[in-house]
């Protein structure tokens, strides 16, 4: 059987006397005093007379100052909300219709709920200071809405230098744009993203901290928002979250702090959440939500956030860049690694030579399973990775290193192919080898990708291991062994497509791998301009001929097609062309031909054939064809 108070005051303003008779003669023989809002703080005492219970009716300031007051005198509250404010009856569960409404506004025993203050003004659903985009949307907000918001927030936006103190003393320095303070776990996205691991009854302060430091971050966050289930999986880069039952907040500069839509006051403020310090009527849902809720533990999930005086100082000196910087750890690692393996030392050497010899004899035998065991063991890509760092960040010490590295590399892989290659001069070209000839552009994307992935590589210690397969499908040593054998038997169209394609791989890699270190953050600008444009130069004219060469196989294929089953009619016989190929020997072109045929041809049929074939063809090529007689 539901309960009733004996007495109550009734809260309302003073011109609503309709709402004050009807209260006033309520059904469930609660005798009711009433008062308005200004009277009642100036003398509570005197007009609460005894009463231990407050039903008030207004907006939400008039709510948040009778709660207030029950917090120092101690009475139970009940809500009956003024039309227009529905989200306040929802939030505590309290029915729209008033019979209703002053029904459950009436009835003895409600639910102690937790208060949270900020410099001293009741905070019920949420306090932002800063910028929030995206954080603060609706989650009812459709997809494009969302997405067109975010962009007009994102323009201008600028970190600022804040400071927490949690209840435990623990202090951090951060950079953000904006933070948001929340009780109720309402209807926005920064809620959503909390709800399941905290409760309005935990005792906590909960404090969520925005701070994208950089437009990849920033369009990175959006995509989770706009992903049906992306928000809700994983925290975001870009947002802390600390919890604790009082913080304390300064920022550089002062910002204006508005607590549930209201321009309240200004940082620096204290927040502290004051445990079960009103007793309030709310429905039934609400109340069962809170079953269970007891104290939390202090909670700091600030990872990703900037940290370290210089790094705040750094991401709050301008508006965020389009790139993310490199946390100082993670550089000063990366850096130490990348002058280690910019210097030329005899493990390098011998390894070098090791490789290139093993690459050799596996071209000679045309086996793959050889060269890409001499691929693994290639030292090369190291220095062209530092080389990368150093042309990024204008390190002449470390380019300087490099490149006399991978000179001396180069130099030890050609001659040590040569030598060995007098070794078997009348060895043939095998295929092996000829895949290393007649690079194209296809092999240019490779280098890049490839330059891409050895600087991500490079820059994560836990994913190194990944280097080798990224050496693998570079291959830079085989080229050069393939060129070095060039030079051994003299043959300078080996040499120079062969060093073509180790060129190509080298200067895709360089380039590759500048930008994506430029895009770890690992610099906030190329500093090397001029080498940067010097690298890329050199790839436009490497991609000349890598064009020409990819023209040419295109031109070779359509070709081969072309001629394949071919018939042709001479002197009265038929031909047909089973299979045709075509490939350049000594800088002559060479078309070789399988020719079936039922009668025997003679010298006259094949010169017939000939002329026929050079008629059909752009440019002049030695044809060779083998004649296959069917009965």
């Amino acid at each position: 059987m539901t309960e009733y108070v004996n007495s109550a005051l009734f809260i309302s303003p003073a011109s609503d006397t309709e709402l004050i008779d009807r209260v006033r003669t309520n059904p469930f023989d609660v005798e009711i005093i009433s008062a308005d809002i200004d009277s009642f703080e100036q003398k509570p005492s005197d007009i609460l007379n005894g009463t231990n219970h407050v039903v008030v009716s207004g907006g939400l300031n008039d709510v948040k100052r009778v709660l207030k007051l029950a917090i120092e005198y101690g009475f139970s509250v009940g809500l009956m909300p003024q039309e227009g404010y529905r989200e306040l009856a929802k939030s505590y569960g309290v029915p729209t219709q008033p019979d209703q409404a002053l029904e459950l506004a009436l009835q003895k025993g409600g639910q102690e709920i937790d208060i949270v203050l900020c410099n001293d003004e009741v905070l019920l659903y949420k306090a932002t200071f800063g910028r929030l985009p995206l954080l603060d949307t609706s989650r009812a907000t459709s997809r494009l809405k969302i997405i067109w918001r975010a962009l007009k927030q994102f323009s201008g936006l600028k970190l600022l230098q804040f400071s927490f103190v949690t209840k435990n003393g623990k202090e951090i320095n951060t950079a953000a744009c904006g933070c948001m303070l929340i009780q109720q776990h309402g209807g926005n996205l920064a809620s959503r993203k909390i709800a399941a691991d905290s409760s309005a009854n935990d005792e906590m302060v909960t404090l969520i901290i925005s701070a994208p430091v950089s437009i990849i971050d920033y369009l990175k966050f959006l995509l989770q928002v706009i992903l049906p289930t992306g928000f809700r999986k994983k925290l975001p880069d870009s947002i802390g979250i600390v919890k604790s039952k009082s913080i304390t907040i300064e920022s550089i500069p002062s910002l204006d702090v508005t607590i549930d839509g209201e321009s309240k006051t200004e940082t620096p403020i204290v927040c502290e959440a004051l445990p079960r310090a009103v007793l309030l009527n709310t429905g039934d849902e609400y109340s069962a939500s809170l079953k269970g809720a007891g104290s939390a533990k202090e909670t700091l999930n600030i990872g990703k956030l900037p940290t370290g005086q210089d790094e705040i100082n750094k991401a709050s000196v301008k508006s965020i860049p389009f790139f993310s910087y490199a946390s100082e750890e993670r550089f000063r690692d990366l850096f130490q690694a990348l002058r280690e393996d910019s210097v030329t030392n005899s493990t390098y050497l011998v390894l070098m030579l090791l490789s290139t010899l093993l690459a050799t004899l596996g071209l000679y035998q045309d086996s793959s399973a050889v060269v890409i065991g001499a691929m693994l063991l290639a030292p090369l890509m190291t220095p062209i990775i530092s080389l990368s760092m150093g042309v990024l960040r204008q390190d002449m010490k470390m380019s300087r290193q490099s490149v006399v590295k991978i000179i001396l590399g180069v130099m030890i892989a050609l001659m040590s192919a040569a030598l060995l290659t007098l070794v078997f001069p009348h060895k043939p070209v095998t295929e092996e080898m000829l895949a290393r000839l007649n690079p194209t552009l296809l092999d240019l994307g490779v280098a890049i990708f490839a330059g891409i992935a050895g600087a991500y590589t490079k820059a994560y210690k836990e994913i190194l291991q990944s280097l080798a397969g990224v050496a693998i499908a570079v291959a830079l040593v085989p080229p050069l062994a393939v060129a070095g054998i060039g030079i051994g038997r003299l043959d300078l169209s080996i040499f120079s497509q062969a060093f073509l394609l180790f060129s190509t791989n080298l200067v895709g890699i360089l380039l590759a791998a500048t930008f994506t270190f430029r895009v770890l953050g690992y610099s906030p600008a190329v500093h090397g301009k001029t080498s940067m444009r010097v690298v890329m130069l050199t790839m436009v004219l490497i991609a000349v001929p890598l064009y020409l060469s990819y023209d040419d196989i295109v031109n070779k294929l359509v070709m081969e097609k072309y001629w394949q089953n071919e018939r042709f009619l001479i002197n009265g016989k038929y031909i047909i062309v089973q299979k045709a190929s075509l490939a350049s020997h000594r800088n002559k072109d060479v078309m070789t031909m399988d020719i079936l045929a039922r009668e025997q041809l003679n010298r006259a049929d094949l010169t017939s054939l000939r002329k026929k074939i050079e008629t059909n063809i752009s440019k002049k090529v030695v044809i060779r064809a083998r004649i296959i007689y069917i009965p």
